[in-house]
């Protein structure tokens, strides 16, 4: 694929200055994939180093095909050197179908404070963007934690990444990007302590 630049706009920009929240350019050849999300969203991916940056239309119901077609199309015609794929601020879009944009490109995908032992769906099955880069585990409580990581598809077969291990007062465990690297299309990924010491859990 030649490398078009893809253009796209949250719109705020043109009013407030131009911030990275509101806009973005990525040369065609970092698109890797087009992924319907729910029935109003498509999803591209733009390979970014270790991570992806993900963009997300708002689109009529339905109409991913067409969108998709579209987008791919101006990306691979080589007499343009720039394209808008969308623009919320002038309303100029790539296919007719398409009635917004949001920009996600912050590395932290997921957030949060477990404090029991009951079990955290962290991503839920269709719900990973983007691969992941990392997960950490930090220990802030004043005992030893126990953790468990593991994947649970819709029938309920449970596959484990790490089970039981024992976090130290203090410390963080740390699950690099191929130890995260899992079908999201499939599995749910989840995260179990093995009591209440409370273990502050951040997806990148």
């Amino acid at each position: 694929m030649n490398d078009t630049l893809l253009l796209f706009s949250t719109g705020e920009g043109h009013d407030s200055g131009w911030l990275s929240t509101h806009s973005r350019a990525y040369p065609a050849s970092m698109l890797r994939s087009i992924k319907p999300y729910g029935k109003n969203t498509l999803n591209l991916f733009f390979a970014k180093e270790d991570f992806e940056d993900v963009i997300s239309l708002s689109i009529e119901n339905g109409k991913h095909l067409d969108v998709s077609r579209a987008i791919w199309n101006r990306a691979s015609d080589n007499t343009m050197a720039a394209t808008v794929v969308a623009d919320v601020g002038t309303q100029e879009f790539v296919h007719p179908k398409i009635n917004g944009v949001t920009l996600q490109s912050d590395p932290v995908l997921y957030y949060n404070k477990i404090t029991n032992a009951t079990q955290v769906n962290v991503i839920p099955i269709s719900t990973k963007t983007k691969k992941l880069k990392s997960m950490t585990l930090c220990n802030v409580h004043s005992a030893e934690a126990t953790v468990q990581v593991y994947l649970l598809n819709a029938g309920g077969i449970l596959y484990y990444i790490i089970k039981d291990i024992v976090i130290p007062v203090g410390s963080t465990l740390k699950l690099e990007s191929d130890e995260l690297d899992y079908d999201g299309d499939i599995f749910n990924l989840y995260v179990k302590l093995g009591g209440t010491t409370p273990v502050d859990v951040i997806i990148r």
